[in-house]
């Protein structure tokens, strides 16, 4: 009997040799893509994580928060809910147990065994004030049984509680990694967190030292892993008061040697300060994508690359364009006004803390929060890579702006 991990072993040996045979991705032109066979959908939310395994061909999502936002700033309504994305197919909620209900959790794929591996994140109650509940276990998602299963309760070491921590599969020395995060339980004291933190099934837990060119102290900023230098790669983000301007700033952390060194210094030729940037490692053309997130003046929906050629950051699709239009509509001096921007509706909506992920030489985009709307978002994108161009696959039902709906409006969302 040949065991499902041996296949597995194989798929990915073949799917390297093509990419090492191929470094140029094919054409991905294929109409079947846009096809949603499936006639369920998630709801709206934010603060998820897509994990992708390319040989099930599903991507997972789970939990986040559908809570109504407030002057920017999520309220506390938390699922437990685990979704499969199936390009070609669309949607599907699985009825199982899992994890607690959480968002701003960390994931990763581990391809070895096939399995998404879930890491903190933190919960309150639906209409509760005052602290947060805070997460330090870790959770195995596998694709092909579809079970979650608890690896570490954390009561027996390692990292403590947090919420937005970095987390990458290194498939050097197939481990887990997990970087950084916030460690509070107030949400109006940010406590940030610069440790490093090593896990494997066999030993466990243990904390690495790190050196060189590190990050400032921050929090809100994205990251992704490289495959091809073994590398942790951070950009952006902010120093946690909501107040300062962010950051825009490239930074890679070598998980073999633990040194971290600045990238791109940030300034004019980056992309713009923000928040909450989604980040890729593009594997088939050897770059980093980044992709929207929440900039000191609104939300976006710019997509960019970095390469490691000695070139500056590269735009590849500005989406909408801010026009230097201020805040206040209708007598209100925080409404924002219908020509904050000038829309490429060809793109997504704006948005931070969305489920993007890529397979078949695509991006996949769906939900995330929508701030200058105080909504979150449940449509579902995908960006052809090849082509360099948008497809709306499922329609936004909420968190868009009037214009992108076609709407006649004095405020970008009433």
């Amino acid at each position: 009997m040949i065991r499902p991990k041996f296949i597995r072993s194989l798929v990915l040996l073949g799917q390297a040799a093509f990419l090492a045979a191929c470094p140029s991705a094919p054409p991905s032109e294929d109409p079947s893509l846009d096809q949603i066979l499936s006639e369920e959908r998630p709801g709206k939310r934010s603060e998820v994580i897509a994990v992708a395994d390319d040989v099930t061909e599903k991507i997972l999502m789970f939990g986040g928060n559908e809570a109504p936002i407030v002057n920017q700033i999520p309220l506390a309504t938390y699922t437990g809910e685990t979704w499969l994305f199936e390009p070609s197919y669309g949607w599907t909620e699985l009825a199982i147990d899992g994890p607690h209900e959480r968002g701003r959790y960390g994931a990763a794929l581990d391809p070895r065994e096939g399995r998404a591996l879930l890491f903190g994140g933190r919960f309150r109650p639906e209409g509760q004030s005052g602290d947060y509940d805070l997460f330090d276990d870790l959770w195995a998602f596998d694709f092909e049984s579809q079970e979650w299963t608890l690896l570490d309760d954390g009561t027996e070491g390692g990292p403590a509680a947090r919420y937005y921590p970095q987390v990458a599969w290194s498939t050097e020395d197939n481990a887990l990694y997990v970087y950084g995060g916030l460690t509070n339980n107030d949400p109006l004291i940010f406590q940030r967190s610069s440790e490093l933190w090593r896990w494997t099934e066999e030993d466990g837990w243990e904390e690495q030292e790190t050196e060189g060119n590190a990050p400032s102290p921050r929090a809100f900023y994205g990251s992704t892993y490289d495959g091809s230098r073994n590398r942790l790669v951070l950009f952006a983000g902010q120093v946690g008061d909501f107040q300062s301007l962010a950051f825009n700033d490239l930074f890679s952390l070598d998980l073999s040697t633990g040194t971290w060194t600045e990238l791109h210094g940030g300034g004019a030729s980056a992309p713009f300060t923000r928040m909450h940037p989604h980040m890729l490692y593009d594997e088939a053309r050897d770059r980093i994508l980044m992709f929207g997130g929440h900039t000191d003046i609104g939300d976006d929906n710019d997509l960019w690359e970095w390469t490691d050629d000695g070139r500056d950051w590269q735009l590849i699709r500005e989406g909408d364009s801010f026009t230097g239009a201020g805040f206040g509509c209708l007598g209100n001096p925080t409404e924002v006004p219908a020509d904050y921007v000038e829309h490429d509706l060809s793109s997504p909506e704006r948005r931070q803390k969305a489920f993007i992920a890529q397979m078949h030489d695509n991006l996949w985009v769906f939900g995330g929060m929508h701030a200058e709307c105080s909504d979150h978002l449940d449509d579902t994108w995908r960006f052809d890579l090849e082509a360099t161009s948008w497809h709306e696959l499922i329609e936004a039902r909420t968190g868009e702006s009037c214009r992108r709906r076609g709407d006649d409006c004095a405020c970008l969302c009433l």
